[in-house]
């Protein structure tokens, strides 16, 4: 496995994230994505790192002990791991948290649907419960369908209810993703050939692809200010916020 691709994703994430940042702060929650990529994608390396190392980290983390008191050694190369993989998890979560926050977050805002933002925290925190229990990568990868799934969902909804056309991209760009997650499960099952690379290689270079493209459709593709000139709707509080001004002129005020 190339575990070099992990640190390239994390440089790749990196950069389009400072980019991001340096934006407009309607840009905010895109940045803060790409920057949890950045770290969820750093960790993954740090991880698979050490079971390619693992004779080298052991002799480390013997090192660390002979020198630290009995109260704050730092456990076997297994505890180490678990700690490592567990705060990968973590990081993976909140990126896909994020990701949802990104295009949802106008969405409650725009037309009132207040339950939305609950609704996010509460799918975080059952994932981040749920990786204290289960330490398969199959548990990331149902969270990151449920999430791809509720973004197409609500891209759908803005084209078809609202006109947006532009939003098709949305769903392209989501799909590529949910197919890097079902290239990786086949290859992974051993239903599809891997070639000279290992599956995760694989998935790992789509990745690479989907960061560009996210890139692209949030800024060039005019997608994050899209989502920001979103009408509010009607007797929502932007709305009635909006006509204040208008009805303090009229009366005088």
């Amino acid at each position: 496995m190339l575990i070099s691709l992990n640190y390239a994703i994390f440089a790749l994430a990196l950069c389009l994230s400072l980019d991001l940042f340096r934006r407009p702060s309607r840009f905010r929650e895109a940045a803060t994505h790409m920057a949890l990529f950045a770290v969820a994608a750093l960790l993954g390396g740090f991880a698979h790192h050490m079971e390619a190392e693992q004779s080298a980290v052991n002799q480390v983390i013997a090192g660390l002990n002979q020198w630290l008191p009995d109260h704050s050694r730092v456990g076997s190369f297994h505890n180490v791991y678990l700690r490592v993989w567990l705060a990968t998890f973590f990081a993976i979560g909140l990126t896909e948290y994020y990701f949802m926050r990104i295009f949802l977050h106008p969405l409650a805002d725009r037309y009132g649907f207040r339950w939305v933002k609950s609704g996010l925290v509460a799918s975080l925190l059952l994932f981040c419960a749920a990786s204290l229990l289960i330490s398969q990568y199959s548990l990331v990868v149902v969270f990151h369908l449920f999430t791809h799934l509720l973004v197409i969902g609500f891209s759908l909804y803005l084209i078809f209810a609202q006109g947006l056309r532009l939003f098709w991209q949305l769903i392209a760009l989501v799909t590529l993703n949910l197919v890097a997650g079902g290239v990786w499960s086949l290859m992974a099952l051993g239903s599809l050939p891997t070639g000279p690379l290992h599956y995760n290689d694989w998935y790992h270079l789509i990745i690479l692809v989907f960061l560009v493209y996210l890139h692209w459709v949030l800024t060039r593709g005019g997608l994050v200010d899209a989502l920001h000139s979103l009408s509010p709707a009607p007797g929502s509080r932007l709305q009635l916020q909006a006509q204040r001004p208008q009805a303090i002129e009229l009366h005088g005020g």
